[in-house]
């Protein structure tokens, strides 16, 4: 039997009213097959259960027990069966008690062909709707439970992000039957976060995933047995945990974890701890906490553990360089002054002159800023930090590992000098290229009279105090005098090697007075141009 026809069961105690049925119509047209057929409702009750048909055509008189009360029964336990009852013309009234049972139609006797037709196209167009109804019902409960590991974390992480109303909480954590020990109801929350040990090694994102999953296995084996204890992921690749056991000190917990997870990864991890806080609805605050914890890993470095309630903050001093000091820092590496670069971060710590044992990080804080200025201006000037930081240890590796002041200082200042440096060399390169592209202009153009320093300051679009001040500082000449000696140089060539007369001459070299040309070639050459062909 094909499991998706429909089945069908007849009840009537005439032999010959059975057969009928059964020969009326082709029942396998309509996708259906007979698979039961009874004599009595007693009879038929015990088949119902056996073959739990889909439909069932039964008389309304029947001894023992009628046709309304065996539909009555079989309702009630079986509300989706379909039931056609049998009547004649004269038990019409009677059956129409039979609506409030839950009788699907009617068929009166004489049994039409036609009828019956007509009937079950209407019942198979109702079982198929509810039977499709039905399964995308169940896809949908299976899908449900497939992804519910994933509502379950997507509801902790809302209940660490959002400000959720207190029964909406409750009752998702009785929909997800997540275990919190309400009897207790203080919680604290811990964010994780791990990287790649290998400072050269880009993770692409399916290993940095892979690394979160490997790491999140750890957290699950290690809190296996503690029942208030969530572990979930985050949307940032990072790794959260919800404690609500009062049983366990999160902070002994996380030294454990973070030696685990470095022996067994081989990898770099960063924690972060909140303040315990009490309610569900203050969830959210301890995470925060916890977030600003993890966010002091610039500070403190790799692989440590930061608890905000460790973290000395303090209203009265600022702990970041402000934008003015930025951009004067900034303004003094582009512009080469090493001095005043020198002086500025001397300035910028002179606050923390009697160190006490908890500003280290503060200092940090604020050479992290320093560190911050340079990269910024590496960037905007298209350096590799690698091209003026040739240490193994990169600068924010340094000022994490250093511990004095006086190491801190000595790293920021040959950063800055080494950045310098940097930016002197390529500018030097830079107006050598401008100096030789500015000579071989005036070479080709000797001819021309009009060679000026404007002239040229507007064909290199340069300032022509910025342009003289330049060509004098690389060429140890002004261009005037520049141009006048290429032109006595050329002059003194053609008059070697040609027999051109000197308005001639002159002209080739851009001089078109000749006395002038004159001139100027005796105070160059010490001789006039007469004496110098004799030679």
């Amino acid at each position: 039997m094909a499991t998706n026809k429909l089945k069908l069961m007849i009840v009537d105690d005439e032999y010959l009213i059975r057969e009928l049925l059964k020969k009326r119509i082709n029942w396998d047209e309509f996708g259906m097959e007979i698979v039961c057929e009874a004599s009595s409702a007693y009879e038929a009750l015990d088949m119902v259960e056996e073959f739990m048909p889909d439909i069932i055509f039964t008389d309304i008189c029947m001894p023992a027990m009628d046709g309304i009360e065996f539909s009555r029964i079989v309702i009630e336990r079986h509300p989706n069966i379909r039931i056609v009852v049998l009547t004649g013309h004269d038990e019409f009234e009677y059956a129409k008690r039979s609506i409030k049972v839950g009788i699907s139609d009617f068929l009166l006797k004489p049994i039409n062909g036609q009828e019956i037709k007509k009937v079950v196209l209407s019942l198979k167009q109702k079982l198929e709707f509810e039977r499709n109804n039905s399964y995308e019902f169940e896809k949908l409960k299976k899908q449900l439970k497939e992804n519910l590991p994933y509502l379950k974390e997507k509801f902790l992480y809302e209940l660490l992000q959002k400000d959720l109303e207190l029964d909406e909480i409750k009752d998702t954590i009785s929909y997800y039957k997540l275990n919190f020990n309400m009897d207790y109801d203080y919680y604290q929350a811990v964010i994780i976060e791990v990287s790649s040990s290998d400072s050269n090694k880009n993770l692409g994102e399916e290993q940095k995933i892979m690394l979160e999953m490997q790491c999140k296995d750890i957290l699950i084996q290690y809190f296996r047995n503690d029942i208030f204890i969530f572990i979930f992921s985050e949307n940032d690749k990072r790794i959260a945990i919800l404690s609500n056991d009062e049983s366990i000190d999160i902070s002994e917990c996380c030294e454990a974890i973070k030696v685990l997870v470095i022996n067994r990864l081989k990898c770099f991890i960063n924690i972060g701890i909140g303040n315990m806080v009490k309610g569900l609805r203050n969830i959210r605050y301890s995470y925060k906490e916890a977030c600003d914890a993890l966010d002091y890993k610039i500070i403190v470095g790799k692989n440590q553990i930061v608890s905000y309630n460790e973290l000395a903050f303090s209203a009265k001093k600022q702990w970041i360089i402000q934008p003015n000091t930025t951009e004067k820092l900034k303004f003094y590496i582009k512009a080469g002054l090493e001095n005043k670069t020198e002086l500025l971060i001397d300035d910028l710590f002179k606050e923390f002159g009697n160190i006490q044992s908890y500003t280290i990080d503060r200092i940090r804080l604020v050479s992290f800023d320093v560190v911050l200025a340079c990269l910024h201006v590496l960037s905007e000037l298209g350096i590799n930090i690698s091209d003026v930081w040739t240490d193994k240890i990169q600068p924010y590796d340094y000022i994490f590992k250093a511990d004095t002041l006086p190491e801190i200082k000595m790293c920021l200042k040959d950063l800055t000098l080494n950045i310098i440096s940097k930016i002197n060399s390529l500018n030097s390169k830079k107006v050598n290229i401008v100096i030789k592209q500015i000579k071989e202009y005036i070479e080709i153009n000797l001819e021309n009279s009009d060679i000026s320093l404007s002239g040229i300051a507007k064909i290199f679009y340069l300032n022509q105090s910025h342009l003289s001040r330049l060509f004098k500082q690389e060429t140890g000449q002004t261009i005037v005098e520049y141009i006048t000696k290429v032109r006595i140089e050329k002059a003194i060539e053609l008059l070697r090697k040609t027999d051109m007369k000197v308005y001639q001459v002159g002209e080739k070299v851009g001089i078109c007075d000749s006395h002038y040309f004159s001139i100027v070639f005796k105070k160059f050459t010490g001789l006039s141009i007469n004496d110098f062909r004799k030679k």
